[in-house]
């Protein structure tokens, strides 16, 4: 004969915890008890419920019938007992009755019992995971709703609160917390209190039930849940906050529940960062004591991730509408698998999803994703600060990106893209003005940057920083997603009320000197060999020559070579402002007689003129001139295609418009200081 191994759990639990939230924050914001009903709440799905079993005090169903507790967690117990199989089943049935009763059905209690013997740890580790599992069988409940039919199916009204109340002192127990989600803001500002922004923050332990399966010493599997119980706690979320204000005393956190791996909390929008950094040191707490386990037991735990999604609400927002978002972003995170798993056992990891638009972060040499979005955001607001009219630019660009007729095809939203974002500064004498223009389109265009095969999970490949030579401007949808979600998140984190992402960003020549191949090479490259050439060969009407000669009669890439002996890429042109280019904008597309007979007008050099300028150019080693304009042969190939449109008109403005600027640039900017 073995020992009888019981196993009881609190199913419904985050129901229960959101019922809490959405009757005591949605109806009575202001009221004081908000957090003594949060507090209650957690309390009685850890001490309660424990004490209610007999594991604590004296009063609970089990009382000094427990013979040795093998497992207890937030939510659950198992417990071996030396009672009978009958007796245990009374008690079990006892104790799911007054959950029930008490708590109106929110809250059900699920137990399994069966006989076993445990004579070593390997056979507790065992009962263990056969108890988790039977608790999981759709066989567990169906034998609890026929014991307990009568009750189960008889009308029940809806509770108004938490009815197993605990006597709490909370400016003893938690002088911490902010009391409701209003008193997260000061007096000063609580003139405001119906219309002033909170983030919340809710988190998640990754792969905790994979981990838990691999376990195969009962000592180590104990010692792991002892330690989610210690640091997924309120008790450890109150310390860690504390800690906080004794460096900033204006961070204040609101509890909304901390129970299993489960983390969620509110903070005012100022203090994102600290909320974030926040759920970063209790997972480094929690890897810490993990690696300590491995070091002791000399065995190999692999370190813990977390995914996090934080959305933004007005206080007064009902939780029903910000669950919902912050949970859909905890998803997204926990969804997109992360690029290097090495990372994931280097240091702390954790997977960030703001507005759909997802960060890696992690301790390492290099920094991570959303260490370089802290930087953006800190370039923005100095770009800001030296007169960039940051929210006109932004504003302008996400109207652009999400019209549909703009989105029709790549070509008009390329141009659309590309034409926003040419530097309108260069030319000016504020030198920190045009540098954080710079610097900024360059976070910009790297948002639809994309390998030439480009990996799986388009939404990791957000800004990570790096320059990669093997990256091409593309405007597929992976990229467009990523450009708009990026521009809505600058705009966002523009807000002056919003976080303080971390040290001012200052522009340095060494930077701006790198900006060349984002800023100009690779859309001078895009525009000259997609809107120009590539997307025009879909018309199966128009012959692939006449397509390459129609370009040629306006762009050329070239190459010379310098006086220090290099290989210098070019692309030789024709004379053409822009002026005229907008000119040609408003003409009768079918003149392309007229067009011709303006072109010719500022392009007059024979063809033998060019010729003998370029022999020249070669032996001084210089840029070759400009193109010769052939007005017959563009004449002919104009009449016989439709080339001569909106779009392609708008491609080759910003094409000589760019090759403009970079030459400017390149005088600004040299590879070598004088």
């Amino acid at each position: 004969m073995g020992d009888y191994v019981v196993a009881v759990s609190i199913d419904k639990v985050q129901s229960f915890l959101y019922h809490v939230l959405q009757a005591y924050i949605q109806e009575n914001q202001a009221n004081s008890g908000t957090l003594r009903e949060i507090v209650n709440s957690s309390q009685l799905i850890s001490e309660t419920f424990f004490r209610d079993i007999g594991i604590k005090g004296e009063d609970g169903e089990f009382n000094d019938h427990i013979d040795e507790l093998l497992l207890a967690c937030s939510g659950m117990c198992i417990f071996t007992t030396s009672l009978d199989q009958e007796q245990i089943t009374k008690k079990l049935n006892q104790l799911f009755r007054k959950y029930y009763k008490t708590f109106k059905g929110q809250l059900l209690i699920k137990h399994v019992v069966f006989e076993r013997k445990l004579s070593t740890s390997q056979d507790k580790l065992r009962a263990i995971k056969e108890s988790k599992d039977r608790l999981r069988q759709p066989k567990c409940l169906n034998e609890i709703i026929t014991s307990h039919r009568d009750l189960l199916f008889q009308f029940c009204g809806v509770p108004k609160g938490n009815e197993l109340r605990l006597s709490i002192d909370l400016d003893k127990m938690y002088p911490s917390f902010s009391r409701d989600i209003n008193a997260l803001y000061s007096q000063e500002e609580d003139d405001n209190d119906n219309h002033f922004r909170i983030a919340v923050i809710k988190a998640d332990l990754d792969g905790m039930g994979a981990l838990f399966e691999q376990l195969g010493d009962y000592k180590i599997y104990n010692a792991i849940s002892q330690l989610l119980s210690k640091f997924i706690s309120l008790d450890y979320l109150h310390k860690i906050t504390a800690k906080y204000q004794e460096k900033d005393k204006d961070f204040k956190l609101y509890p909304l529940y901390m129970a299993g791996d489960d983390i969620f909390f509110a903070v005012t929008a100022a203090h994102l960062l600290g909320g974030i950094n926040l759920c970063k040191e209790i997972l480094q707490q929690l890897n810490e004591e993990i690696n300590k386990l491995s070091e002791h037991y000399i065995t190999h735990l692999p370190q813990l991730s977390l995914s996090v999604g934080i959305d933004f609400t007005f206080n007064r927002e009902p939780i029903r509408y910000y669950y919902e978002r912050v949970q859909h972003q905890l998803d997204e995170a926990k969804a997109c698998s992360r690029n290097d798993k090495d990372k994931v056992e280097k240091s702390s990891y954790m997977k960030i999803s703001i507005n759909n638009y997802i960060f890696e972060d992690y301790d390492a040499e290099k920094k991570s994703q959303w260490a370089y979005f802290k930087d953006d955001v800190a370039l923005l607001k100095g770009a800001m600060g030296k007169g960039f009219a940051a929210h006109h630019f932004l504003y302008g660009l996400l109207s652009k990106i999400s019209d549909k007729t703009i989105g029709s095809s790549d070509v008009k939203f390329s141009n659309a893209v590309l034409y926003h974002l040419l530097p309108e500064h260069l030319e000016s004498s504020n030198k920190d003005l045009r540098e954080y223009e710079l610097l900024l389109i360059e976070k910009l265009l790297r948002q639809v940057l994309a390998p030439k095969e480009e990996r799986s999970c388009g939404r990791k490949e957000n800004s990570n920083g790096k320059r990669n030579s093997e990256k091409e401007l593309r405007f597929g949808s992976r990229q467009r997603i990523r450009l708009e979600r990026y521009v809505r998140m600058l705009l966002l984190f523009s807000d002056p009320r919003f976080a303080n992402t971390g040290d001012k960003v200052e522009p340095k020549y060494s930077d701006i000197r790198k900006l060349r191949g984002t800023l100009f090479n690779k859309p001078l490259r895009y525009l000259y060999h997609q809107n120009l050439y590539g997307s025009l060969k879909n018309d199966n009407t128009i012959k692939e020559y006449d397509i390459r000669q129609f370009r040629n009669f306006f762009a050329m890439f070239d190459r010379y070579t310098a006086p220090n002996g290099s290989k210098v890429e070019t692309y030789r042109r024709l004379q053409i402002s822009s002026s005229m280019f907008h000119r040609f904008k408003k003409m009768d597309k079918s003149q392309i007689g007229t067009v011709a007979e303006m072109l010719q007008s500022v392009n007059d050099r024979t063809k033998e003129d060019i010729e003998e300028l370029k022999a020249q150019r070669k032996l001084e080693k210089k840029a070759p001139p400009g193109l010769f304009f052939d007005k017959e042969s563009f004449r002919s190939v104009g009449d016989r295609t439709n080339l001569w449109t909106d779009d392609y008109i708008d491609s080759l403005l910003i094409f000589y418009r760019l090759n403009e600027l970079s030459i400017l640039y390149k005088t600004l900017y040299p590879y070598k200081l004088n």
